[in-house]
């Protein structure tokens, strides 16, 4: 009877940064790879061994060992060393996917200067795996997937399977069910390695379709086994009918092919996301442990994505130069802080303390090359006067808020003590659109500053300048281009913004769309509509004790929860604007609430302080939404703090945005899901709707939400998780204390109602939540004969449902790469895409390889369809003028 192969597989699961911080680690690391060559060097018969998945495992080796770079390339070449096909193993709910995809394109990109990249879809310990990676991985070449978490086995279910995701891509998919330690180390005394193999194979057999079994000789941070192929070699003379092969992954997906075929096995398949969180599986308490990393990570995500990238595209496509390397720099800081132990908020304080300066370089980067590209597109607009050039970065046309600083040289340029000349004085200014129509505007704040001056071949200088904040709505902005407003100068007293005037209960605020009235600290919120949908008692904030740790939420079994309309706070309302832009309202509330975890009652202390919560609800005119920025002074331990929004909408499910997709997702979870999470992530917007009407809102940051199964449908946001220890239980070695996590001190948090008709996909809600995020941005200009119009579009979409997620130069090539997704159950027809100067286009993969070319007229590329949640990847060639 033929016998069962199991594949060894020698690695190290490689978390460059957890519960030491990440030079420690590096130090073992270089230890693990100079054993690991002298292993390679001495004993013929070891074979292979798979660096984790991860290319950024050799930078930093090589960083330390650079004499060692020819051996690791040999090693590569001649398929000892398995490398790739990530730069890091990511996170993959708490980033985007773009940002999943450049982890992919950067690790093909590393990996192929030492060698052949591994095409094994390599996701061993990602807490969960989103709906869209088959697609992502099939659009690398890979067509197959071999994951830990997210999966659990139940019932007849066995560990390989069909994953498809909801474009209909497919990848072969293998759980690793008793984990990537499963043959951690093989004993050394042959019979009781013979016994300890024969109790893999009889637990892996079980679960199994086919006689190829996957045994991962190693786990974390753990240097190779020196003498395995001795010791394999002694067990195979023992076993009768089996066989141990020291193996590698593609080795092993391919002998699995081959197995499924021989025995024509007809695979269960699973489609979409991957979260089965059975005893917290998938550790979702990370979606919100230290709430201020995700929010730092929104905002270079955004930064490099939506301004950096496709500004300096739209600069190159009018001759400028593209910072390719800059970029690319910016991206592998980003991608530093993408792994799960980072992203996730899961590590020892010192982790995270060194990944916000990451973070601040990524910004920093971003915003200089957004600023140049801006520039350089503002320098060829034709204009007649000082004007202010407005950029919408998204594909579709948009009208919104924008705030602009507007300055005017009082004085003259010294490298001294800076001086002002009366005579340049003036009190305020004027706005006109590029029809002459007079723009209202508000201005925010006014004053003589001294501003610095840089030039490249002088030294800095300063001037003094009029400076006006100013805020306007700019309507109708071209789909990712821009429109120009003339600055006048004028002698009319500036009216002032800000007020402080107390309101009463019952006091309103509206624009066009809604209405909105101040009711006890919360807003009641009424559309304008014909049948005049409500929804009262919104942004209620709720307070509960957590005494979990950095990877799961506990609730304490003596909760106290503590809610803003509740008897243990005040709130008190001011009307702090209202002008022909916009009004605000400002609610300042004193949530009294335990001041920590009282273990010996296993619920909140009886102590309690008060935290202030002071929130700006912003109405403007012409947008239907309401912007509300949030300031929380946290003064508690052991705490989970929500905003709660009542929808009273009758549905069983919620709609949230996900990578490259929008994910349906019960409210109630399957009855055998026992201690399981019963909130959700998300990217930018999560949506509620009975199909006639809905409550949609968007986050800058905040990834985690749970649709409430009480009477009201209450959608909670989570804003903080603040707890104190790293892990309460083996999910990682010691109960670390983490006294940062806590996140004592002041947090800011920016989210958007949005109240709609419809369902989410009728009403468009991603354009509004996508205008929130991603805001309107202004450039100063002087007057100058330019090639462009006052108003102009260089990319732009014939369909809505279309989300624009990359513009960039190509990789490889002198294209520029546009990626954009349906996010819509529904196939798209008779698509076009239209790129200023565009002279060719390619369809390509993600890995920017080329599929088949496309048709081009009057810049317009030509799409026949574009299936249901289909990503697509175009490469243009523009004429560079």
């Amino acid at each position: 009877m033929p016998g069962y192969t199991m594949h060894v597989v020698s690695h190290t699961h490689w978390d460059r940064e957890w519960y030491l911080p990440f030079q420690r680690f590096r130090i073992r690391l270089v230890d693990l790879m100079d054993h690991l060559l002298e292993i390679f060097e001495r004993d013929p018969e070891y074979r292979y061994f798979n660096l984790d998945g991860q290319t950024i495992i050799l930078e930093d080796y090589l960083e330390i060992r650079p004499e060692k770079r020819v051996e690791i390339e040999k090693l590569v070449r001649e398929g000892k060393l398995l490398i790739g096909p990530w730069y890091v193993l990511n996170d993959e709910f708490l980033v985007s996917g773009e940002a999943t995809v450049r982890s992919l394109l950067l690790g093909h990109r590393t990996g192929s200067e030492f060698g052949p990249v591994m095409k094994v879809g390599y996701l061993p310990d990602q807490f969960g795996n989103i709906s869209q990676m088959p697609q992502i991985l099939q659009g690398f070449g890979i067509d197959n997937a071999i994951f830990g978490r997210g999966l659990q086995i139940v019932g007849d279910r066995k560990m390989e399977f069909w994953w498809e995701s909801p474009d209909g891509s497919k990848v072969l998919a293998s759980l690793m069910a008793f984990w990537y330690n499963n043959a951690q180390r093989f004993p050394e005394d042959p019979q009781e390695c013979k016994q300890y193999v024969l109790g893999i194979k009889e637990s892996m057999s079980r679960v199994s379709h086919v006689d190829q079994l996957l045994l991962m000789n190693g786990v974390d941070h753990l240097e190779p086994q020196p003498n395995l192929s001795a010791i394999l070699k002694r067990a195979n003379q023992l076993l009768d009918n089996d066989t141990l092969v020291h193996s590698t992954l593609p080795n092993y997906v391919d002998a699995l092919k081959r197995s499924i075929r021989a025995k024509n096995v007809k695979l269960e398949t699973i489609s979409g996301e991957l979260r089965e969180d059975r005893g917290g599986n998938v550790l979702a308490g990370t979606l919100s442990s230290r709430m201020y990393i995700k929010q730092a990570n929104e905002r270079c995500q955004t930064a490099l994505e939506k301004y950096a990238e496709p500004a300096a595209s739209i600069a190159y496509m009018l001759g400028g130069d593209y910072p390719s390397g800059l970029l690319r720099y910016a991206w592998k800081l980003l991608l530093k802080n993408h792994p799960h132990d980072s992203i996730c908020g899961c590590s020892i304080d010192q982790v995270h303390r060194e990944m916000l300066p990451r973070f601040d370089q990524v910004e920093q980067i971003a915003d200089e090359i957004t600023q140049r590209a801006l520039a350089t597109i503002a320098d060829q607009v034709n204009t007649e006067t000082d004007s202010l050039v407005v950029f919408n970065m998204l594909n579709w046309p948009r009208t919104d808020k924008v705030q602009a600083v507007i300055d005017f040289e009082v004085g003259p340029r010294t490298r001294g003590t800076p001086t002002v000349d009366e005579k340049l004085l003036f009190e305020s200014i004027r706005l006109r659109d590029d029809n002459g129509n007079a723009v209202p505007i508000s201005v925010i704040d006014s004053g003589i500053v001294a501003k610095q001056v840089l030039d490249p071949h002088e030294l800095p200088h300063v001037v003094m300048v009029k400076r006006f904040v100013v805020e306007f709505v700019a309507e109708n902005v071209p789909a990712m281009g821009y429109r120009t407003y003339s600055i006048e100068k004028s002698d009319e007293e500036l009216r002032p913004v800000h007020r402080n005037d107390p309101v009463t209960d019952a006091a309103s605020i509206d624009n066009e769309f809604f209405t909105v009235d101040i009711v006890s600290g919360t807003l009641n919120l009424r559309l304008k509509s014909a049948d005049g949908t409500a929804f009262p008692g919104l942004n209620v904030f709720e307070d509960g004790g957590d005494s979990g740790d950095e990877y799961l939420y506990v609730k304490p079994c003596n909760d106290v929860v503590v809610r803003s309309d509740s008897r243990h706070s005040n709130c008190k309302a001011n009307l702090v604007r209202n002008d022909e832009v916009s009004t605000t309202v400002e609610l300042k509330t004193q949530l009294e609430i335990p001041a920590g975890f009282d273990a010996s009652s296993n619920g909140r202390t009886e102590e309690t302080v008060e935290c202030e919560i002071i929130s700006h609800a912003t109405v403007t005119r012409g947008i239907p939404r309401i912007d509300i920025r949030t300031v929380v002074e946290n003064k508690a331990k052991d705490h989970r703090l929500r905003a709660l929004f009542p929808t009273r909408l009758n549905t069983k499910y919620s709609w949230a945005e996900g990578q490259f997709d929008v994910i349906r997702r019960p409210i109630e979870l399957p009855e055998d899901w026992h201690n399981a999470s019963t909130f959700h992530p998300m990217q930018r917007w999560v949506d509620v709707t009975d199909r006639q009407r809905g409550l949609c809102v968007a986050t800058k940051g905040l990834p985690e939400y749970e649709l409430y199964n009480d009477p009201d449908r209450t959608l909670a946001v989570t804003l903080l998780r603040c707890v104190g220890r790293l892990s309460g239980g083996p999910t990682a070695p010691g109960a670390e204390e983490t006294p940062e996590a806590q996140c004592i001190g002041t947090h800011t948090f920016e989210y958007s109602i949005i109240p709609h008709e419809g369902n989410w996909e009728v009403a468009h809600v991603w354009k509004q939540a996508h205008a929130f995020c991603i805001p309107l941005i202004a450039v100063q200009t002087e007057a100058h004969s330019g090639n462009l119009a006052t108003s102009g579009s260089f990319l732009s979409t014939t369909h809505d449902e279309l989300i624009v997620s990359a513009v960039k130069k190509a990789e490889d090539s002198e294209m520029l790469v546009v990626r954009l997704y349906n996010t819509t159950d529904r196939e798209l027809q008779h698509v076009g895409v239209e790129v200023y100067n565009a002279e060719s286009a390619t369809l390509l993969n993600l890995n920017e390889e080329p599929i088949e070319a496309l048709q081009v007229a009057s810049g317009r590329i030509e799409l026949s369809r574009v299936g249901p949640k289909r990503i697509i990847t175009l490469g243009i060639t523009v004429s560079r003028k």
